[in-house]
């Protein structure tokens, strides 16, 4: 699957701006102008006039992203340009992202402890609030799972059926708040297949292993795989309700030297998987 991904600044209102795109998944920064300010923006939601800024970007190892670090993005990324490191006023805030199918996605980004109307002082923030903002907002995807024999055919029973995942691909967040900021990175960990009916599980330490139909089949072998021994006729929809699952192990790093550990996240898909049963074909007289 091709991967792209690619990173750009510009200046808006003379704070920087910077715009992340990836694949078909796409995220904004927005960078607003103060009240009285007049700014065209996209539909459906307007941003309101708050002068902080929400980056999002994905990357996939050997490829740049918002984390400006490589592989894994292990390297922390500069604090955002103007403003106190340690400035942590913050109020409500207006992100907009166009990660889901290149529909623009607007709304209320709001802080733990958000001040009241008026002329009550803004709350502060901190980099550890920012990164659980950033944590529980990242859209992490569900995994695309592949089989061989590949899904619409039917399996045999006896005959091992492969599971692979194809976005296997590490994800990063980055929020900022006046001179306060947090960088969040997803990394896939572990995929377990529940071949379903109750059959046990299989665990698998990485994304599993394409087969490659190019080579014998006893050359091959992949511990992400599951041997039926019966077919799924008389199952509801002559088919095995399989369960993919993709464990997400998460880190941070943050403004001042700040980061640590996240609780781990899990996604999962599901999909009809037909095995048939093999029949012996003898020749007689």
């Amino acid at each position: 699957m091709a991967y792209h991904s690619h990173l750009s600044t510009r200046t808006l209102l003379g704070r920087p701006l910077s715009i992340t795109a990836t694949g078909l998944a796409v995220a904004m920064t927005c960078a607003v102008a103060p009240a009285g300010v007049a700014m065209a923006r996209q539909d459906p939601i307007p941003p309101e006039p708050y002068p902080w800024g929400y980056g999002y970007g994905a990357e996939k190892p050997g490829h740049g992203g918002n984390s400006g670090g490589g592989e894994g993005g292990n390297r922390a990324p500069d604090p955002p340009a103007g403003g106190d490191e340690g400035d942590g006023a913050a109020g409500p805030v207006t992100i907009c992202g166009a990660w889901r199918y290149g529909t623009d996605v607007c709304g209320p980004f709001t802080f733990p402890g958000e001040a009241p109307a008026g002329n009550a002082p803004a709350p502060t923030v901190s980099p550890v609030q920012l990164a659980q903002q950033a944590w529980g907002r990242l859209p992490i995807p569900k995994p695309e799972v592949r089989t061989a024999p590949p899904r619409g055919s039917e399996g045999l029973v006896g005959l091992p059926q492969w599971f692979w995942v194809t976005n296997w691909t590490s994800h990063a967040d980055r929020v900022s708040a006046g001179g306060v900021w947090a960088q969040v990175t997803a990394r896939p960990t572990s995929l377990v297949i529940n071949p379903g009916s109750g059959l046990p599980s299989v665990s698998c330490s990485g994304a599993g292993r394409a087969y490659d139909r190019r080579l014998p089949a006893h050359a091959q072998r992949s511990e992400c795989s599951y041997t039926y021994q019966r077919s799924s006729a008389g199952l509801p929809g002559s088919a095995y309700r399989v369960t993919v699952t993709v464990t997400w192990g998460g880190t941070w790093v943050g403004s001042g030297g700040a980061g640590g550990a996240l609780p781990a996240l899990s996604r999962s898909a599901t999909f009809s998987l037909r095995v048939a049963e093999g029949q012996a074909v003898t020749g007689g007289r």
